[in-house]
Protein backbone atom coordinates (compact mmCIF):
# COMPACT_ATOMS: atom_id res chain seq x y z
CA UNK A 1 0.00 0.00 0.00
CA UNK A 2 2.60 2.51 0.76
CA UNK A 3 4.45 1.65 -2.33
CA UNK A 4 1.16 2.46 -4.29
CA UNK A 5 0.77 5.53 -2.40
CA UNK A 6 4.33 6.62 -3.28
CA UNK A 7 3.63 5.66 -6.82
CA UNK A 8 0.38 8.12 -7.10
CA UNK A 9 2.22 11.00 -4.81
CA UNK A 10 5.07 10.53 -7.71
CA UNK A 11 2.71 10.32 -11.05
CA UNK A 12 0.48 13.10 -9.24
CA UNK A 13 3.62 15.09 -9.08
CA UNK A 14 4.96 14.77 -12.29
CA UNK A 15 1.10 15.66 -13.75
CA UNK A 16 1.81 19.08 -11.76
CA UNK A 17 5.46 19.45 -13.03
CA UNK A 18 3.87 18.75 -16.53
CA UNK A 19 1.12 21.31 -16.19
CA UNK A 20 3.62 23.76 -14.46
CA UNK A 21 5.98 23.50 -17.51
CA UNK A 22 2.75 23.89 -20.04
CA UNK A 23 1.74 26.85 -18.75
CA UNK A 24 5.40 28.09 -18.60
CA UNK A 25 5.92 26.87 -22.33
CA UNK A 26 2.66 28.70 -23.34
CA UNK A 27 3.31 32.06 -21.61
CA UNK A 28 3.93 33.62 -24.72
CA UNK A 29 1.40 31.83 -27.72
CA UNK A 30 -0.37 34.56 -27.14
CA UNK A 31 2.10 36.52 -29.41
CA UNK A 32 2.45 33.42 -32.24
CA UNK A 33 -1.19 34.06 -32.35
CA UNK A 34 -1.46 37.17 -33.23
CA UNK A 35 1.02 38.05 -35.46
CA UNK A 36 -0.58 37.11 -38.71
CA UNK A 37 -3.58 39.77 -37.46
CA UNK A 38 -1.48 42.89 -38.60
CA UNK A 39 0.95 44.22 -41.12
CA UNK A 40 4.67 43.56 -40.44
CA UNK A 41 5.63 47.88 -40.76
CA UNK A 42 4.42 50.54 -38.58
CA UNK A 43 2.29 52.64 -41.43
CA UNK A 44 0.05 49.72 -41.86
CA UNK A 45 -1.22 51.58 -38.88
CA UNK A 46 -2.37 48.76 -36.45
CA UNK A 47 -1.39 46.70 -33.52
CA UNK A 48 -2.65 44.36 -30.97
CA UNK A 49 -3.89 44.79 -27.62
CA UNK A 50 -5.03 41.45 -25.56
CA UNK A 51 -6.05 40.08 -28.60
CA UNK A 52 -7.63 42.45 -30.73
CA UNK A 53 -6.44 44.18 -33.57
CA UNK A 54 -7.08 48.69 -33.06
CA UNK A 55 -6.14 51.01 -35.46
CA UNK A 56 -4.04 54.57 -35.47
CA UNK A 57 -5.38 56.88 -36.12
CA UNK A 58 -8.50 55.23 -34.65
CA UNK A 59 -11.96 56.26 -32.24
CA UNK A 60 -12.57 55.53 -28.74
CA UNK A 61 -15.67 53.83 -29.13
CA UNK A 62 -13.41 51.49 -30.66
CA UNK A 63 -11.80 50.55 -27.38
CA UNK A 64 -15.07 51.14 -25.19
CA UNK A 65 -17.00 48.55 -27.46
CA UNK A 66 -13.69 46.06 -27.12
CA UNK A 67 -14.24 45.73 -23.13
CA UNK A 68 -12.54 48.93 -22.10
CA UNK A 69 -14.31 51.96 -19.95
CA UNK A 70 -12.90 55.49 -18.99
CA UNK A 71 -11.70 56.15 -15.83
CA UNK A 72 -14.50 57.30 -12.86
CA UNK A 73 -11.57 59.57 -12.19
CA UNK A 74 -12.05 61.50 -15.23
CA UNK A 75 -14.65 64.12 -13.83
CA UNK A 76 -18.16 65.23 -16.42
CA UNK A 77 -17.25 62.41 -18.90
CA UNK A 78 -20.89 61.93 -19.65
CA UNK A 79 -21.48 65.25 -20.08
CA UNK A 80 -18.19 67.30 -20.57
CA UNK A 81 -17.75 68.22 -24.51
CA UNK A 82 -14.78 68.56 -26.39
CA UNK A 83 -14.94 71.03 -29.17
CA UNK A 84 -13.77 70.73 -32.95
CA UNK A 85 -10.00 70.45 -32.84
CA UNK A 86 -9.15 70.73 -29.19
CA UNK A 87 -7.69 68.22 -27.27
CA UNK A 88 -9.07 66.74 -24.33
CA UNK A 89 -6.41 66.00 -20.99
CA UNK A 90 -4.87 63.25 -20.62
CA UNK A 91 -7.23 59.90 -19.46
CA UNK A 92 -7.03 56.08 -18.62
CA UNK A 93 -9.26 53.52 -20.18
CA UNK A 94 -9.07 50.35 -17.95
CA UNK A 95 -9.50 47.06 -18.71
CA UNK A 96 -13.43 45.63 -17.51
CA UNK A 97 -11.94 42.27 -16.91
CA UNK A 98 -8.24 43.33 -15.26
CA UNK A 99 -9.02 46.08 -13.44
CA UNK A 100 -5.49 47.29 -13.06
CA UNK A 101 -4.52 46.62 -16.67
CA UNK A 102 -4.81 50.34 -18.60
CA UNK A 103 -3.81 52.41 -21.40
CA UNK A 104 -3.72 56.34 -21.29
CA UNK A 105 -4.93 58.24 -23.95
CA UNK A 106 -5.38 61.79 -25.18
CA UNK A 107 -8.92 62.57 -27.18
CA UNK A 108 -8.88 64.97 -29.78
CA UNK A 109 -12.79 65.96 -31.42
CA UNK A 110 -12.59 65.95 -35.08
CA UNK A 111 -15.68 66.66 -36.20
CA UNK A 112 -17.40 70.17 -36.48
CA UNK A 113 -19.92 70.02 -33.52
CA UNK A 114 -18.69 69.90 -29.41
CA UNK A 115 -18.31 65.72 -28.98
CA UNK A 116 -18.26 63.86 -25.77
CA UNK A 117 -15.39 62.24 -24.51
CA UNK A 118 -16.52 58.78 -25.85
CA UNK A 119 -17.47 59.99 -29.30
CA UNK A 120 -14.08 61.58 -29.88
CA UNK A 121 -11.50 60.05 -32.01
CA UNK A 122 -7.94 59.22 -30.43
CA UNK A 123 -5.42 62.00 -30.19
CA UNK A 124 -2.91 59.61 -28.39
CA UNK A 125 -2.45 56.32 -26.81
CA UNK A 126 0.33 55.14 -24.53
CA UNK A 127 0.78 51.09 -23.73
CA UNK A 128 2.71 50.63 -20.97
CA UNK A 129 4.30 46.86 -21.19
CA UNK A 130 5.59 44.49 -19.29
CA UNK A 131 6.26 40.65 -18.79
CA UNK A 132 3.81 40.95 -15.45
CA UNK A 133 0.61 39.04 -16.07
CA UNK A 134 -1.79 41.65 -15.47
CA UNK A 135 0.02 43.53 -18.10
CA UNK A 136 -1.31 44.64 -21.24
CA UNK A 137 -0.27 42.28 -24.14
CA UNK A 138 0.78 44.56 -26.57
CA UNK A 139 1.91 43.04 -30.10
CA UNK A 140 3.19 45.78 -32.93
CA UNK A 141 3.80 45.05 -36.06
CA UNK A 142 6.79 43.15 -36.93
CA UNK A 143 6.76 40.93 -34.08
CA UNK A 144 7.80 43.27 -31.63
CA UNK A 145 6.67 42.89 -27.92
CA UNK A 146 8.19 43.55 -24.25
CA UNK A 147 10.83 41.40 -24.83
CA UNK A 148 12.73 42.89 -27.62
CA UNK A 149 15.53 44.79 -27.79
CA UNK A 150 16.48 48.24 -28.88
CA UNK A 151 17.85 46.39 -32.10
CA UNK A 152 15.06 44.58 -32.66
CA UNK A 153 13.07 47.37 -33.30
CA UNK A 154 15.43 49.16 -35.52
CA UNK A 155 15.92 45.62 -37.99
CA UNK A 156 11.83 45.70 -37.55
CA UNK A 157 11.00 49.18 -38.68
CA UNK A 158 14.65 50.50 -39.55
CA UNK A 159 16.44 53.82 -38.44
CA UNK A 160 14.16 55.93 -36.34
CA UNK A 161 13.43 59.38 -36.96
CA UNK A 162 15.22 60.54 -33.39
CA UNK A 163 16.51 58.79 -31.04
CA UNK A 164 16.57 60.65 -27.42
CA UNK A 165 18.92 59.51 -24.51
CA UNK A 166 19.77 55.83 -26.27
CA UNK A 167 16.13 54.86 -25.24
CA UNK A 168 13.11 56.53 -26.75
CA UNK A 169 13.21 55.76 -30.69
CA UNK A 170 10.58 57.68 -32.97
CA UNK A 171 9.37 57.07 -35.82
CA UNK A 172 6.62 58.44 -38.13
CA UNK A 173 4.67 57.34 -40.87
CA UNK A 174 1.58 58.80 -43.20
CA UNK A 175 -1.24 56.88 -43.61
CA UNK A 176 -3.66 56.57 -46.67
CA UNK A 177 -5.89 59.17 -45.48
CA UNK A 178 -2.77 61.61 -45.47
CA UNK A 179 -2.65 61.72 -41.40
CA UNK A 180 0.94 61.84 -39.98
CA UNK A 181 1.49 59.95 -37.10
CA UNK A 182 4.21 59.77 -34.53
CA UNK A 183 5.47 56.60 -32.87
CA UNK A 184 7.59 56.61 -29.52
CA UNK A 185 8.99 53.28 -28.52
CA UNK A 186 10.53 53.41 -25.13
CA UNK A 187 13.37 50.90 -24.08
CA UNK A 188 14.34 50.06 -20.32
CA UNK A 189 16.51 47.67 -18.91
CA UNK A 190 17.02 46.64 -22.53
CA UNK A 191 13.79 45.83 -23.84
CA UNK A 192 10.40 47.53 -25.01
CA UNK A 193 8.97 49.49 -22.05
CA UNK A 194 6.16 51.51 -23.24
CA UNK A 195 4.71 52.59 -26.79
CA UNK A 196 2.98 56.10 -27.70
CA UNK A 197 1.19 56.65 -31.29
CA UNK A 198 0.12 60.00 -31.45
CA UNK A 199 -1.06 62.41 -34.04
CA UNK A 200 2.04 64.58 -35.67
CA UNK A 201 1.18 68.64 -34.71
CA UNK A 202 1.71 68.48 -38.67
CA UNK A 203 -1.57 67.28 -39.37
CA UNK A 204 -2.82 70.81 -38.23
CA UNK A 205 -0.46 73.05 -39.70
CA UNK A 206 2.80 73.71 -37.48
CA UNK A 207 4.29 77.11 -36.89
CA UNK A 208 7.39 76.88 -35.16
CA UNK A 209 9.57 80.18 -36.52
CA UNK A 210 9.64 83.30 -37.44
CA UNK A 211 9.36 82.70 -40.95
CA UNK A 212 6.61 79.71 -40.50
CA UNK A 213 4.45 82.89 -38.68
CA UNK A 214 5.19 84.73 -41.26
CA UNK A 215 4.00 82.09 -44.46
CA UNK A 216 0.96 81.67 -42.03
CA UNK A 217 0.03 85.04 -41.85
CA UNK A 218 0.57 86.01 -45.12
CA UNK A 219 -1.72 82.55 -46.72
CA UNK A 220 -4.45 83.44 -43.80
CA UNK A 221 -5.03 86.58 -45.87
CA UNK A 222 -5.02 85.34 -49.28
CA UNK A 223 -7.44 82.64 -47.93
CA UNK A 224 -9.73 85.43 -46.51
CA UNK A 225 -9.93 88.17 -48.92
CA UNK A 226 -8.32 86.66 -52.01
CA UNK A 227 -9.90 83.19 -51.68
CA UNK A 228 -6.47 82.11 -52.73
CA UNK A 229 -6.30 79.03 -50.34
CA UNK A 230 -3.44 76.70 -52.27
CA UNK A 231 -0.85 77.32 -49.68
CA UNK A 232 -3.01 77.25 -46.39
CA UNK A 233 -4.61 73.88 -47.19
CA UNK A 234 -1.47 72.50 -47.98
CA UNK A 235 0.41 73.68 -45.19
CA UNK A 236 -2.52 71.96 -43.34
CA UNK A 237 -3.88 75.00 -41.58
CA UNK A 238 -7.32 73.59 -42.56
CA UNK A 239 -9.49 72.11 -45.27
CA UNK A 240 -10.22 73.33 -48.75
CA UNK A 241 -14.24 73.44 -47.76
CA UNK A 242 -13.54 75.18 -44.39
CA UNK A 243 -10.83 77.37 -46.38
CA UNK A 244 -13.78 78.21 -48.81
CA UNK A 245 -16.45 79.13 -46.05
CA UNK A 246 -13.58 81.14 -44.54
CA UNK A 247 -13.48 83.27 -47.94
CA UNK A 248 -17.50 83.22 -48.56
CA UNK A 249 -17.84 84.22 -44.69
CA UNK A 250 -15.60 87.41 -45.47
CA UNK A 251 -17.87 88.61 -48.30
CA UNK A 252 -20.50 88.17 -46.54
CA UNK A 253 -19.10 89.98 -43.50
CA UNK A 254 -18.47 93.25 -45.97
CA UNK A 255 -21.30 93.13 -48.18
CA UNK A 256 -23.73 93.07 -44.89
CA UNK A 257 -21.19 95.96 -43.43
CA UNK A 258 -21.37 98.03 -47.05
CA UNK A 259 -25.36 97.61 -47.04
CA UNK A 260 -25.43 99.05 -43.58
CA UNK A 261 -23.42 102.04 -44.56
CA UNK A 262 -25.29 102.74 -47.84
CA UNK A 263 -29.36 102.17 -45.44
CA UNK A 264 -29.91 98.95 -47.67
CA UNK A 265 -31.68 96.32 -45.56
CA UNK A 266 -30.08 92.94 -46.22
CA UNK A 267 -32.19 91.13 -44.80
CA UNK A 268 -35.55 92.02 -47.22
CA UNK A 269 -33.95 92.94 -50.48
CA UNK A 270 -34.49 89.82 -53.01
CA UNK A 271 -31.95 87.56 -53.29
CA UNK A 272 -30.73 88.25 -56.59
CA UNK A 273 -29.91 91.59 -55.77
CA UNK A 274 -28.38 90.71 -52.43
CA UNK A 275 -26.12 88.33 -54.51
CA UNK A 276 -24.89 91.68 -56.59
CA UNK A 277 -23.79 93.01 -53.43
CA UNK A 278 -21.57 89.84 -52.38
CA UNK A 279 -20.16 89.79 -55.96
CA UNK A 280 -19.29 93.26 -55.73
CA UNK A 281 -17.63 93.08 -52.45
CA UNK A 282 -15.45 90.06 -53.80
CA UNK A 283 -13.97 92.84 -56.07
CA UNK A 284 -13.79 94.67 -53.55
CA UNK A 285 -11.47 92.35 -50.66
CA UNK A 286 -9.45 91.35 -54.36
CA UNK A 287 -8.12 95.10 -53.77
CA UNK A 288 -6.83 94.59 -50.45
CA UNK A 289 -3.23 95.01 -49.65
CA UNK A 290 -0.59 94.51 -47.05
CA UNK A 291 3.00 94.52 -46.66
CA UNK A 292 4.59 90.87 -45.76
CA UNK A 293 4.75 90.48 -41.67
CA UNK A 294 7.36 91.58 -39.84
CA UNK A 295 8.03 88.98 -37.01
CA UNK A 296 9.73 89.46 -34.31
CA UNK A 297 10.19 85.26 -32.90
CA UNK A 298 13.23 84.32 -31.39
CA UNK A 299 14.45 81.17 -32.26
CA UNK A 300 12.81 77.88 -29.90
CA UNK A 301 10.23 81.17 -28.32
CA UNK A 302 6.72 80.40 -28.60
CA UNK A 303 5.90 84.00 -27.67
CA UNK A 304 7.04 87.31 -29.53
CA UNK A 305 4.77 90.08 -31.74
CA UNK A 306 4.57 90.56 -35.26
CA UNK A 307 4.00 94.40 -37.15
CA UNK A 308 1.85 94.21 -40.09
CA UNK A 309 1.23 97.24 -42.72
CA UNK A 310 -2.34 97.33 -44.47
CA UNK A 311 -3.75 99.71 -47.04
CA UNK A 312 -7.13 100.36 -46.33
CA UNK A 313 -8.87 101.44 -49.36
CA UNK A 314 -11.10 104.36 -50.03
CA UNK A 315 -14.14 102.65 -51.46
CA UNK A 316 -16.61 103.65 -48.94
CA UNK A 317 -15.60 107.14 -49.23
CA UNK A 318 -15.74 107.27 -53.35
CA UNK A 319 -18.83 106.26 -53.70
CA UNK A 320 -20.05 108.31 -50.79
CA UNK A 321 -21.43 110.98 -53.61
CA UNK A 322 -22.86 108.45 -55.83
CA UNK A 323 -24.78 107.27 -53.21
CA UNK A 324 -26.03 110.35 -51.88
CA UNK A 325 -27.54 111.19 -55.23
CA UNK A 326 -29.66 108.04 -55.18
CA UNK A 327 -30.59 108.57 -51.61
CA UNK A 328 -31.68 111.83 -52.37
CA UNK A 329 -34.44 111.03 -55.08
CA UNK A 330 -35.22 107.36 -53.56
CA UNK A 331 -38.72 108.76 -51.46
CA UNK A 332 -41.22 106.82 -53.75
CA UNK A 333 -38.66 103.66 -54.26
CA UNK A 334 -39.24 100.20 -53.11
CA UNK A 335 -36.96 98.64 -51.07
CA UNK A 336 -35.79 96.29 -53.81
CA UNK A 337 -35.64 99.50 -56.26
CA UNK A 338 -33.19 101.48 -53.62
CA UNK A 339 -31.28 98.27 -53.24
CA UNK A 340 -30.56 97.56 -57.01
CA UNK A 341 -30.55 101.89 -58.00
CA UNK A 342 -27.72 101.62 -55.36
CA UNK A 343 -25.83 98.46 -56.51
CA UNK A 344 -25.70 100.15 -60.26
CA UNK A 345 -24.49 103.61 -58.95
CA UNK A 346 -21.44 102.14 -56.48
CA UNK A 347 -20.36 99.33 -59.17
CA UNK A 348 -18.19 101.41 -61.18
CA UNK A 349 -16.47 103.05 -58.85
CA UNK A 350 -14.16 99.21 -57.87
CA UNK A 351 -12.42 100.24 -60.43
CA UNK A 352 -11.50 103.47 -59.23
CA UNK A 353 -10.13 102.09 -55.94
CA UNK A 354 -6.90 103.94 -54.55
CA UNK A 355 -5.64 103.21 -50.96
CA UNK A 356 -5.27 105.08 -47.66
CA UNK A 357 -2.20 106.33 -45.73
CA UNK A 358 -0.98 102.71 -44.30
CA UNK A 359 -2.01 101.73 -41.19
CA UNK A 360 0.85 99.82 -38.75
CA UNK A 361 -0.75 97.45 -36.19
CA UNK A 362 1.15 95.49 -33.87
CA UNK A 363 0.26 92.08 -32.33
CA UNK A 364 1.15 89.51 -29.84
CA UNK A 365 2.25 86.02 -30.91
CA UNK A 366 1.47 82.85 -29.00
CA UNK A 367 2.57 79.84 -30.59
CA UNK A 368 0.62 77.54 -27.88
CA UNK A 369 -2.70 79.50 -28.83
CA UNK A 370 -3.64 80.19 -32.66
CA UNK A 371 -0.39 82.35 -32.92
CA UNK A 372 -2.57 85.48 -33.62
CA UNK A 373 -5.49 85.88 -30.98
CA UNK A 374 -9.43 86.32 -32.69
CA UNK A 375 -9.72 89.65 -31.35
CA UNK A 376 -6.44 90.88 -33.57
CA UNK A 377 -7.42 89.10 -36.53
CA UNK A 378 -10.70 91.27 -36.24
CA UNK A 379 -9.10 94.46 -35.86
CA UNK A 380 -7.23 93.42 -39.07
CA UNK A 381 -10.10 92.68 -40.78
CA UNK A 382 -11.55 95.76 -39.96
CA UNK A 383 -8.80 97.81 -41.28
CA UNK A 384 -8.72 96.49 -44.28
CA UNK A 385 -12.18 96.55 -44.77
CA UNK A 386 -12.24 100.18 -43.34
CA UNK A 387 -14.59 99.50 -41.07
CA UNK A 388 -12.12 100.97 -38.01
CA UNK A 389 -14.05 104.04 -37.75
Amino acid sequence: MKKIAALCLIAAMGLQLTACAGLGGNKDAWIEENTGKIGTTLDCGQFVVNGEVYSFPGDISDWLSSGWHISNNYENKDTFMLENNVESNEFELFNDEITSQYVSMLAINLEEEPAKIADCSIQCVEVKVSDDKDSAKLLLPGGITYKSTKEDVIAAYGDPVEIEDDRYLYYQYTTADDWDVNVEIEISAGVVDQVSYYLADSNWGYVGSAQDCIQFVDDALKTSFYGDYANYVENKFDTEENAQALYESEIQYYAEGLMYYLDVDYESIDPTIAQGYYDLSAKVLAKFKWDTPVVDLPDGASYGSMELTMYPTDFLDIILEDAQAVADVSADMTEDEYAENMLNAITPKVDEISYKDPVVGTYDIDLNDGVIDSDDWDEIDYILMDFAD
